[in-house]
Order: structure tokens, then sequence, then C-alpha cells
């Protein structure tokens, strides 16, 4: 009951009259950058990390500046034993593979990647869920895990503070329990090698927009499907296994592909045929 005194003190203090007085642990509040002011949206999260005891983080976007600044609380969570879920996307290819593969390292994360159907799916959430005893304190709003959102962009994000029984918190926990069980979110060893070829390959391909003299819109939309990014995969393996061949098959509809022989040994020909 103390608790719930608390809360709604600091709902009070929040919402209704600003005078009133109430403890800031129990008291929302707007979370933002202003340099002015001294307040940046990473200090709020370092310091729900370093007094929670457990969290559940979903952020379309993750860059290795964005967790840099970061690992030191995500360490000291690890060592303490002290669990944490992540919830990322390949949306766009955005998300540096490195950064990943660094939040991937730590014993105490687990990191799963919401796959979206090329640009059909859109998937752009930004939310820091920290769970401290029975009560609940969610930063929600429009930070994702970037340096740039972290400490100097307008930023916007509300922090709400709340039990799992109270409407808005159950909402959210739902919400990230679905996402995080739905079929399209997969573990870090079965998306990491291919997320990482696409990523490289849309990087290549944003170098050659950038450079471009005359910019095409369509330049900027390439993606690989997941048959070119397995074919590429495949062939990475096959030049690891010190392999000197490889057959391309794609059966298109009414386009086919055959291969013919050359004259030279170990020359191989691949033309197309129309039906």
């Amino acid at each position: 009951m103390e608790h719930v005194h608390e809360l709604r003190s600091g709902l009070e203090t929040a919402f209704v009259n600003h005078s009133v007085n109430s403890n800031l642990a129990y008291r929302p509040e707007f979370v933002s950058n202003d340099y002015k002011k001294g307040r940046r949206v990473l200090s709020s999260i370092e310091q729900e990390l370093r007094n929670c005891k457990e969290f559940f983080i979903s952020v379309a976007f993750i860059t290795l500046g964005g967790i840099t600044p970061l690992l030191q609380v995500l360490k000291e969570l690890e060592q303490k034993g002290i669990h944490g879920k992540i919830l990322t996307t390949d949306y766009l290819s955005f998300n540096d593979p490195i950064a990943l593969e660094k939040l991937h390292s730590l014993k105490n994360i687990e990191l799963r990647m919401f796959c979206t159907n090329e640009d059909k799916d859109g998937f752009h959430t930004k939310g820091y869920i920290f769970k401290q005893e029975e009560v609940y304190r969610i930063i929600i709003g429009s930070s994702n895990m970037t340096s740039g959102a972290l400490k100097v962009n307008r930023e916007w994000n509300t922090k709400i503070v709340g039990y799992e029984t109270g409407e808005v918190v159950k909402d959210i926990l739902n919400e990230f329990e679905t996402l995080w069980n739905d079929k399209h979110s997969l573990e870090y060893d079965d998306f990491i090698a291919y997320y990482r070829t696409k990523y490289e390959i849309v990087r290549k391909q944003r170098k050659i927009a950038r450079e471009s003299t005359l910019v095409s819109l369509e330049q900027y939309k390439l993606q690989p499907n997941a048959m070119q990014i397995a074919f590429v995969n495949n062939i990475k393996r096959l030049v690891e296994m010190k392999e000197s061949k490889a057959l391309l098959i794609s059966a298109t509809g009414e386009r086919g592909i055959f291969v013919t022989g050359g004259r030279n040994p170990g020359f191989t020909r691949v033309s197309e045929a129309w039906s």
C-alpha cells in the first residue's frame, strides 16, 4: 500500500498539480535531451538499469555509438546476474552487426531480431522496460539505441511508473511478449549470418548511391532478396572450403537459366533462355 500511495502522489504531481510534493522515483517524467539543463536520455536509462532487477528493451535501431556508453553498466549487471531481453529488427538494414555482436557477448542478455517482410512490414518500436520488485518503470517514445538519440537529438519520451496489474503497463508488457515470441523474431545464431550479409550489401549500395552524380531514389530502395543472400553466403562457404567451382540453378517461371560447358577445362558459361 505504501507503493500505491507513492504512485498516486507522483501522478498528482505529474498530471494535476506540479507543486504537490512526491517521491521522484514514483513520478512520471518527460525524458529528453537538453544540454542547457544537463539532461540526457542516456542518463535516465543508465539510472534505471542500475536500479532494476530485470529489463526488456525493444528498439528499431542499434548502433555501436549507442551501446558503447551503456556497456559499462551492462557489464555490471552481467556480474550481478541481472537478466535482460533486447529485441530489434532488420528493418532498413540499419543496425550495426558489430553492435549486435557486443550485446550478444554479454551472458545476461538475450538478443532477438524481428525480421520484416522487405518494406511491407515496419518495425519502429522504442521502449525501455525496467522491473524493480513489483514496480515497473518504462521509458517509451522516440529514442532508439543510437548515440544521437541517447545524447543530443531532439527526442520526446515519457517515463511511466506502475504495477503489472495496471492497464497501460499490462498492455506494454503483453505487446513486448507478443513480438518477442512472434515467429519472425529469430534468435542471434539464427539471424546473424543472414543479416550480416544483407547489411554489407545494402551498405555498399548506399555508398554507390551517395557517390553517384545523378542520384536515383531506386538506388536507396535496393534490397537483396532471400535467395541472393543465401547464394552469397553459400559462395563464401565454398571459397573457405577451397572449392574452385560452383553451380547456380535458378528456376524463375518463364525465364530459365541453364548451364553449358565451355571449350576450356573448368570453364562454365551461364546463358539465359526464354520459353
